[in-house]
């Protein structure tokens, strides 16, 4: 779960970050740009996660063997459960890819057909996965103000250092 939710929000502040210059500008992005960026993001979110569920996997697999007998031989990397840690991690990898693949294109796809759309597009995201988040209104409102501010940032970061010219 926690990749599906890092995903998303990583996958809508990523893309603002990268469009953000763009957005401001009033150009709208190319839809082959825009799914380029999206894939893009997704990609590498998937990676990173990978590689930290993985390493995570494994230190507790190290930690495993240490307790069973005493002492850390490595042989518990050449076993069925070091295949099925690895097996879901590659999960979670993929998890992360579908979510972030989908938050970048909630606010890259409309922003191909135009730049208010992308700004609209970005408040509907943050919204909506404060919605899907929160337990609660008050949880509702920490969740919006969380995200919006993490996009806000990240919008920033986007026009003081523009990557897309």
């Amino acid at each position: 779960m926690r990749y599906l939710i890092l995903g998303l929000l990583d996958g809508i502040v990523t893309s603002v970050s990268l469009a953000s210059g763009l957005l401001l500008r009033g150009v709208a992005i190319d839809l082959r740009d825009a799914v380029s960026i999206a894939l893009v993001v997704a990609t590498v979110n998937s990676l990173t996660s990978f590689l930290a569920e993985y390493s995570h996997q494994k230190a507790s697999l190290r930690g495993l063997e240490y307790k069973l007998s005493l002492k850390s031989t490595g042989r518990i990397m050449r076993t069925l459960v070091h295949r099925r840690a690895l097996k879901a991690s590659a999960r979670s990898a993929l998890y992360n890819f579908s979510a972030s693949l989908a938050g970048a294109s909630a606010v890259l796809l409309p922003s191909s057909i135009s730049t208010r759309f992308g700004f609209y597009a970005l408040a509907a995201a943050t919204v909506a996965a404060a919605a899907a988040l929160a337990r609660s209104p008050a949880e509702f409102g920490e969740w919006l103000l969380m995200i919006g501010i993490s996009a806000g940032i990240g919008f920033v970061v986007g026009v003081l250092f523009p990557v897309a010219a």
